[in-house]
This record gives structure tokens, C-alpha cells and sequence, in this order.
């Protein structure tokens, strides 16, 4: 399985699945040959004029965007309504009194998915160079807390420059938990309203990589 394919699997598991027997319908961008603009309807009863919606968007080099959040159905439009706090870097801090020896790091996406294989440095890389690596075994990252030598830590993919997210580690603290993606790869629809122009077969908006003009989204047919 690919990443895009695990992604798309993971969001339908997440977001489908809460809603399993309800009324789910899904619109494609038209004319994208070498990528896919997806709009997913999700209502409780099929006679409903609101609901929840996801937005994937994926390229042929492996890039990823995704939003959602309500709908409203009217006459002649669909009024989206997006919602941005779930797609928002979270850090969990815990203290595990029975660990007294090192600082335990586990890095999840945000749909709580664990990566198993990161990295991580000191924020201040010109002072601190040393880089701390996850054990593949275990899935997660421990730095004897006798080691650490500045509380400012960076999370970077393996073997990689791309940081992820910088974090704190508070005093008394030996458990963090991050929640974060990679967003070189996947991105997040930055909308906050959009409103969609129905049509007999579907409805118009501003699709991907189309110079900011309205394209066509028709419904999949079974």
C-alpha cells in the first residue's frame, strides 16, 4: 500500500466510518488527469439539508490536502463551513513516575496514526548538535534525561532536514506525546467558507490548478 493509499484509507476509516449506514455522496473535479480534487458528502438521513464534508486533494508526486467541516445545502448553493482545529499541531505531556531515567518521545499524524521512525534534535542546532534517533523496535525516541542538555528539541524526519515541529519539554516532565504531520507532504485546505454553485450534474467552484477560475465537480457514479 502506498502512502497516499493508506492516507485516503485512514480518512475513510476515520471520518466514513463514524457514519456507517447514513447517506454519503462524493464529487470529482473534472478534467484532472494527473491528479484527484474530491468533495465528500456525509448526511444522517438522505432528505437532510446539512451534514459533515471532507475535501482530498492528491498529486501525482505524492502531496496531499485535506480539509473538512459542515454543509449546508440551499436553493442553488452549498455553503462549507471548514474547520482547522483538528489539522492543528498538538503536544501532550505526561509524567510516568516509574520512569525516573529518560525522556520519552512518541510522534502520531493527526488522525493518532504512530510514526515509528524520526528524529530528533536541539531548536538551537547552532550550540547542541547532537541528533537523537527512534528505535525502530519500539516505534518511539528516549533520551536519558542525564543527557539532555537544553529543554528547546526540534522533531525531524529520519535522516532529514525537514523539521516537523519545535517543542518544549516542561521541568518535572519525562513523557511527550506529538501530534503533527509532515506538511511538506500533506497540507491542509486553508478555507474557512466556501460556497459551491450547484448544477444539474454537480456543482462549480475554484478547483486545484486551475488559475483560481471555477471548474466543474461531478457526482461518482457506482
Amino acid at each position: 500500500m502506498t502512502r497516499t493509499q493508506f492516507i485516503l484509507a485512514l480518512i475513510g476509516a476515520l471520518f466514513l466510518g463514524r457514519v456507517y449506514g447514513q447517506d454519503t455522496v462524493e464529487y470529482r473535479q473534472a478534467n484532472a488527469a494527473l491528479f484527484s480534487n474530491n468533495y465528500t458528502f456525509i448526511k444522517t438521513n438522505k432528505a437532510d439539508k446539512n451534514g459533515n464534508f471532507i475535501q482530498t486533494t492528491f498529486s501525482d508526486d505524492g502531496q496531499c490536502w485535506i480539509g473538512h467541516g459542515t454543509f449546508e445545502e440551499r436553493i442553488r448553493k452549498i455553503i462549507l463551513t471548514f474547520d482547522t482545529t483538528e489539522l492543528t499541531p498538538k503536544i501532550e505531556y505526561k509524567t510516568n513516575a516509574s520512569n525516573k531515567e529518560y525522556l520519552t518521545i512518541k510522534w502520531f499524524d493527526w488522525w493518532g496514526e504512530q510514526q515509528e521512525i524520526f528524529s530528533v534534535k536541539y531548536t538551537d542546532t547552532t550550540k547542541n548538535k547532537d541528533t537523537y534517533q527512534s528505535n525502530w523496535v519500539k516505534g518511539f525516541l528516549e533520551i536519558p534525561l542525564i543527557e539532555l542538555k537544553d529543554n528547546r528539541l526540534s522533531l525531524y524526519l529520519l535522516n532529514s532536514n525537514r523539521k516537523i515541529v519545535d517543542f518544549q519539554v516542561p521541568d518535572g516532565m519525562n513523557e511527550i506525546n506529538i501530534f503533527a504531520n509532515d506538511t511538506v507532504r500533506i497540507h491542509r485546505h486553508r478555507k474557512s467558507k466556501e460556497k459551491l454553485k450547484k448544477r444539474k450534474n454537480g456543482f462549480k467552484t475554484v478547483g486545484m490548478w486551475t488559475k483560481g477560475k471555477k471548474t466543474l465537480f461531478v457526482r461518482r457514479e457506482e
